[in-house]
């Protein structure tokens, strides 16, 4: 049987991320939660530390937080349990943590240059009812979370994120994304599957100084339909598709972080209001950035502001 390829890592390298990850975890919620108004910065701190650690109930989370206040790792005011998960459920914290996010990723704005976006699946602890009762079985279908991310293919940041109840709207939330990711960082090429291959998203790549590499259908006609960028990628892939699935490729990057992060921050969400599930899987992001800073900081030796 012929051995699985192995891609030669740098130990010395891997082992200083490692063994660094949880002392520049806290330098990172202190310095991010100084870019938070202030009524609201302890609150984000016990937040991002509860969701740091997968599957820790509420309670076991206050715990912990008492414990790293009693040895003055986090300087910051403990709520009880139940105002902790008030507060995660607090639509308003949306628009906060969608702020994170892009505070998180704007560090490596020097790095990256090419982006991919794709969609992930996250389990909830619910089950849909009806779902059993239509199709009259004692089986039940088990709620998702539709997830829509966009990271850079070299270190694997987010630089946008979505986190919905429904799917759909791939195409919408996209351009979003191009929008969101072209306020900090300069697009060279954005990638992504088949669900993306429109004139719209074509457009709006070229538009911000882009090119698009999206999944070519074998049923294009081979004409433009009004959209010459959409032409040109579809031209180029039937031309040499060898060289367009150099580039096309890089969203292979996207699969990573999305298995990334599901293996350190966990696959599943436990709360069971809508607001409260979008706000803990974001949390949960938020972290991931984190986890990607700390290796910038060894491999590149970027360091953000907010941690100086």
């Amino acid at each position: 049987m012929k051995k699985k390829k192995r891609w030669p890592r740098n130990e010395v390298l891997y082992n200083q991320i490692q063994e660094t990850e949880f002392i520049h975890f806290f330098e990172f919620i202190r310095g991010i939660g100084l870019l938070m108004p202030k009524k609201m910065r302890g609150n984000i701190i016990c937040l991002l530390v509860w969701h740091k650690f997968p599957g820790l109930s509420a309670r076991r989370a206050r715990s912990l937080l008492l414990f790293l206040q009693k040895f003055k790792i986090i300087n910051a005011n403990i709520p009880c349990f139940k105002t902790l998960c008030n507060y995660r459920a607090e639509p308003l914290m949306q628009n906060v943590l969608e702020k994170l996010i892009e505070e998180s990723s704007k560090p490596l704005k020097e790095v990256e240059h090419d982006f991919a976006t794709d969609v992930t699946g996250i389990k909830t602890t619910l089950f849909s009812s009806w779902y059993s009762i239509r199709m009259k079985m004692k089986t039940r279908k088990r709620d998702h979370l539709t997830i829509h991310v966009t990271t850079g293919v070299k270190s694997n940041i987010v630089t946008a994120l979505n986190v919905e109840i429904k799917k759909g709207k791939d195409n919408i939330i996209i351009r979003e994304h191009v929008d969101k990711t072209n306020k900090n960082f300069k697009i060279n090429e954005w990638s992504g599957d088949g669900a993306y291959w429109c004139k719209d998203n074509c457009n709006k790549v070229v538009e911000v100084g882009g090119k698009p590499y999206f999944k070519v259908h074998k049923n294009w006609a081979g004409n433009s339909r009004g959209c010459m960028a959409w032409k040109k990628m579809n031209l180029e892939f039937q031309g040499d598709k060898k060289e367009y699935n150099k580039h096309y490729h890089k969203r292979s990057n996207v699969e990573t972080t999305n298995q990334s992060k599901k293996m350190l921050h966990g696959s599943k969400v436990y709360s069971k209001l809508d607001s409260a599930r979008i706000n803990e899987e974001t949390l949960r992001w938020i972290n991931h950035n984190q986890a990607v800073l700390n290796r910038a900081k060894h491999e590149w030796n970027i360091v953000p502001k907010f941690m100086v």
